[in-house]
């Protein structure tokens, strides 16, 4: 077989559990009903020759005829072309013997032809030790010289016949062989009721119907059953088991049938019960189910398969080379259509249980890296109702009327359970049955449960919506993509998110949320256009329009600033803006690039990218930082006509390459090209820390005093000092130069230095100190 074969081959075979028991069922059924659908006339054979008569014969005579009657009607007519009568026991010896049995109610008519059988004409017994001819079903019209014209018969052939008047039974231990149109079969041992109208088949009953036409033949159903029994006045065919049914490579057995039929001998109902199991078995795919009985309808005037019901303990298995599936359900309803019938649609019920387990088809470069099993599907519901293409060639959808769960195992172990349930499940399919879509109605909810191996105190996560629409891999069925649409929300432990739809992408494990969505916990609040949620790292990350909000979390014990109260005061939130975000939950940190800007109270932090520590209460930035805090005015020439507190307060900016803030001594380190920039007083450097007071007001803290090291600058309008260290008190107005030695120069006095020069921002104060060589402390002021 070709590889093109192989492939037709697979996509007619490949089809969901369900339509492919329909196959097995079908096969068990039609081969028990079809064996006695009789739609073709046969002939029967000439007449034989008689031999010799015995040397004891009384008398012969040509031809006799005799009826038996019970009461007005008659219940049997025997007619024979020759008689010869004995002499000893007064028993006749009939040749070319035809009996007509016309049935209690005398509207029957079955015949019986042998060559020679003996009679009793007394008792109305009669036996044929020869060859016997059974014919059930015959014309009224059909005589010995007529015309065949009856349809609808059975014929059987037999031997050693015997027939009791006194119960009205027929019977041999004899083989048997029968044909019913294109049924034929053998037997051992039969009796037939000629009253009562009912044939039995006593052993070894085999069964063969012949399938297709010359030009499309079909392999034969092959039946087998240890008992048969055919009642014509009831219409009904009863099998005996173990019965086994076979086509080609299907086979389906059971402990007994029934089959009903209509006067014509056609197929109403059958039904299979007792350990009912079919089976379809090939080198692409092997069928199972099982179930405890197995009922089938059938159009009374096309003969087809129309309505397929199994119950009870419902099984079912399908495996193919990189798929298994299993099915358990109370009932099963399958519906036909056409000629030949093929299910058209179908309904699984009670306590459905469906699972699918999908092996990935895996690249030569992938193999290294094998998963250690399928994926599995596991889809549970009341009812799954499911239709198929024209032809029952492949399944169309499927769907639950009411609730479904499906809970999803990932091969991959680094992939945990995903359980979805929903209001409604539909789902749809491809040419070759495979699935191609899930949706899910309102309410859905999706479960991600940790993966095994998971650290202690994993959690599972949990988002709802009101749709979801789910894609999968055409070839290897793995679930490829998700998406829940309508008041999306995510849960998970103390961190949450809602938008207006998220899309889960299996490969990645994210969930891209889409919106308006925003994630939250009990101490940040994060929105933005999109929000990727990372499930393998634990991560989230926000683009376009970053709005977030870090409350403060419990104050840590800080060490106290020169002069600062050492009882810190409630902090306000932390706003910031951003055009990206990403936080990683477990070490709780947050990254936001492109045009930050933050600001607690009135201290603003703008740069173009910014990290938050959370749990470390820290603050970082690695390039071109741009800060704005308030110091103190209370030691202006102004402060006493300033009208209100917030008049005593003036913004301190400062820039620098880099900045590192921590909350934990409440100090913000700043390097590379520093600059702070505080009324008309620039102080340059290489490094720079700059200490606040605890914030006591919506407002937050305030400037305290800043170090700065390495190139120390000073400028100020007319005047600008260096040195190797500086101190800017911000509540004094002061800045004190060290290292270099320092230096002052004015315009208008020239330059001063010292060990430490102490001067004032808002005023001509100067201090030097020459140190221990000249211990006094010089005062230098200059006059305006």
């Amino acid at each position: 077989m070709g590889t093109q074969d192989i492939g037709l081959e697979r996509a007619r075979r490949q089809k969901w559990l369900a339509v492919l028991a329909v196959g097995g069922l079908s096969a068990t059924a039609l081969a028990v009903a079809l064996t006695w659908w009789i739609d073709i006339l046969h002939k029967r054979p000439p007449a034989r020759v008689s031999p010799s008569p015995p040397a004891d014969v009384h008398q012969q005579v040509s031809g006799y005829t005799v009826t038996r009657s019970s009461g007005e009607r008659s219940v049997f007519t025997l007619h024979a072309g020759r008689t010869l009568a004995f002499q000893e026991n007064k028993s006749t010896l009939l040749e070319d013997v035809m009996v007509e049995v016309f049935g209690r109610k005398g509207g029957r008519r079955d015949i019986l032809r042998t060559h020679r059988c003996e009679y009793n004409t007394q008792t109305g017994d009669f036996s044929s030790l020869g060859p016997v001819e059974i014919e059930l079903g015959a014309q009224s019209s059909d005589m010995p010289s007529g015309r065949l014209r009856g349809r609808h018969r059975v014929f059987l052939e037999t031997s050693k016949v015997f027939y009791h008047q006194g119960n009205a039974l027929a019977e041999t231990d004899e083989p048997v062989k029968f044909r019913a149109g294109p049924a034929s079969g053998t037997a051992r041992g039969l009796v037939y009721a000629t009253t009562d109208g009912w044939l039995e088949l006593k052993r070894d009953v085999t069964i063969k119907l012949q399938q297709g036409t010359p030009q499309a033949p079909q392999a034969p159903i092959l039946l087998t059953a240890s008992e048969l029994r055919y009642d014509k006045e009831e219409q009904t065919l009863s099998l005996a088991g173990p019965i086994e049914v076979t086509s080609g490579q299907r086979r389906g057995v059971g402990d007994s049938a029934l089959i009903l039929l209509d006067t014509s001998n056609h197929v109403t109902n059958a039904a299979l019960e007792g350990n009912v199991k079919a089976y379809d078995v090939n080198g692409l795919r092997s069928v199972e189910l099982d179930a405890d009985l197995v009922k089938g309808d059938f159009d009374a005037g096309s003969g087809e398969l129309r309505h397929l019901v199994a119950e009870q303990n419902v099984r079912g298995e399908s495996k193919d080379p990189g798929s298994t599936s299993h099915l358990t359900a109370d009932r099963l309803d399958l519906d036909l259509a056409g000629k030949p019938s093929q299910p058209s649609t179908g309904v699984a019920k009670g306590s459905v249980h469906l699972i699918l387990e999908s092996q990935p088809v895996l690249k030569v470069a992938e193999q290294k890296e094998a998963p250690t099993g399928p994926e599995k599907k596991d889809l549970t519901a009341d009812e799954v109702r499911f239709s198929l293409r024209p032809g029952g060639a492949s399944l169309k959808d499927a769907a639950t009327p009411g609730p479904g769960t499906l809970t999803i195992s990932s091969s991959d172990p680094k992939t945990g359970e995903r359980v979805i349930t929903a209001g409604q499940f539909q789902m749809s399919f491809d040419a070759r049955s495979r699935i191609e879509a899930l949706n899910g109605l309102s309410p859905t909810r999706v479960l991600f449960r940790p993966p095994a191996g998971s650290p202690a105190g994993s959690i599972t996560q949990e988002s709802t919506a009101e749709r979801l629409d789910a894609s999968f891999d055409p070839d290897t069925q793995t679930l490829r993509e998700m998406r829940q649409s309508g008041d999306f929300q995510f849960h998970d432990g103390d961190r949450q998110g809602s938008s207006d739809e998220a899309h889960y992408d299996i490969a990645s494990q994210t969930i891209l949320m889409q919106g308006h969505p925003q994630v939250w916990d009990a101490t940040s609040h994060v929105k933005c256009q999109r929000i990727a949620l990372d499930m393998r790292t634990d991560t989230a990350a926000g683009e376009t329009h970053v709005q977030a909000i870090h409350l403060p979390g419990p104050p840590a014990a800080s060490a106290s600033a020169r002069g600062a109260p050492s009882t810190p005061a409630p902090a306000s939130p932390t706003n910031v803006l951003a055009d990206r975000m990403v936080a990683q939950r477990q070490s709780q940190t947050v990254h936001y690039e492109g045009h930050v800007r933050a600001w607690q109270g009135t201290d603003i932090v703008e740069s173009s990218a910014l990290d938050v520590y959370r749990t470390q209460r820290r603050l970082s930035s690695g390039s071109q930082v741009v800060s704005s805090f308030l110091q103190p005015a209370s030691l202006l020439k102004d402060a006493s006509r300033a009208s209100s507190p917030s008049d005593n307060l003036r913004p301190v900016t400062v820039r620098a390459d880099s900045l590192e803030y921590l909350d934990e001594g409440r100090r913000a380190r700043y390097h590379g090209n520093v600059q702070l920039l505080t009324e008309t007083t620039t102080l340059h450097s290489d490094r720079m820390d700059v200490y606040f007071t605890p914030g006591d007001s919506v407002e937050g803290s305030q400037v305290d005093h800043a170090e700065a090291d390495g190139h120390v600058r000073v400028e100020q309008p007319g005047r600008f000092g260096s040195g190797d260290h500086g101190e800017y008190f911000a509540g004094l107005g002061k800045i004190t130069l060290t290292g270099g030695p320092p230096i002052l120069v004015s315009e208008e006095q020239g330059s001063t230095t010292g060990l430490r020069l102490t001067f004032f921002i808002h005023d001509d104060r100067l201090f030097v100190d020459g140190g221990e060589k000249s211990p006094s402390l010089t005062k230098h002021r200059v006059a305006h």
